[in-house]
């Protein structure tokens, strides 16, 4: 009698934990179906364009991300706020707008920004400010001389600089556009057509009398003039160099004139 008891008390209680476990399974089930179910949920934040952005003082970019679904659909309507990491807050050089992720560039810094949407957040974009130029100026001669025997001019160098981050030390800038261009003779007529202008001494481009570039590390910029094979060159030339802001802003010291002197054989 006492082992029939037992046995049946042991089959009871078999029974009760399988019972148990098959309620505990079908609740996960039910809840994970759902889960599982739910495609149009928000699963990840990706950030569109570069992760890395330089943007220059006074200067604006805007940055994007979109949020993507369970499916892989993209959600137009999801709200993503954008926000200066913790850590990062107060030490930056620039403000972001959370609705719309505009940069606005204050001073030269560093920071990381992200995207999110409710307690999604995306990956970090890291934020750099660089010093907006305030001169330009000539290194060297505005006045340099083709000798009758050569093909190209010394250099025409100019250097690029920010006056503002420590007064009475210019520092340097590195990436600044200066367009160089023909004034005299003008460009098109047949004066012009005896002369181009060049980066390294190579053969014209699509403009032959304006060409853009870009300063090194050395905040420098240069361009030599070069002869045109087989066409005479007029007895001078004049050349400006023109710097300017990320804005399209004419930089203090713009234009840098310099005289070409040909010496015709």
């Amino acid at each position: 009698m006492g082992r029939a008891r037992t046995a049946g008390t042991a089959t009871a209680g078999r029974g009760g934990a399988f019972l148990k476990r098959w309620l505990a399974i079908a609740a996960c089930t039910a809840a994970c179906s759902q889960i599982v179910g739910d495609f149009d949920r928000i699963v990840a934040i990706e950030i569109l364009g570069a992760t890395t952005r330089t943007v220059e003082e006074g200067d604006t970019v805007r940055l994007a991300a979109r949020a993507v679904s369970a499916a892989g659909a993209i959600v137009p309507e999801a709200a993503i706020v954008w926000g200066l990491l913790d850590v990062d807050s107060g030490q930056v050089g620039f403000t972001i707008e959370s609705e719309t992720g505009l940069v606005t560039a204050i001073a030269p810094g560093s920071g990381r920004v992200r995207a999110r949407v409710d307690e999604l957040t995306s990956g970090t974009v890291v934020v750099t400010v660089s010093a907006a130029p305030d001169s330009v100026g000539p290194q060297g001669a505005t006045q340099v001389t083709v000798d009758s025997t050569a093909t190209i001019s010394p250099a025409l160098v100019v250097g690029v600089v920010d006056l503002t981050t420590n007064p009475g030390a210019p520092l340097a800038l590195a990436g600044k556009l200066v367009h160089f261009v023909t004034i005299d003779p003008v460009p098109g007529s047949a004066a012009a057509d005896g002369f181009f202008l060049s980066v390294s001494g190579a053969g014209p481009g699509t403009d032959p009398h304006r060409v853009v570039v870009t300063t090194g590390t050395d905040g420098l910029a240069s361009v030599v003039v070069a002869r045109q094979t087989g066409v005479p060159q007029p007895d001078t030339a004049s050349i400006d160099a023109v710097a300017l802001t990320a804005r399209g802003d004419t930089i203090a010291g713009s234009p840098v004139r310099f005289l070409v002197v040909f010496e015709n054989n």
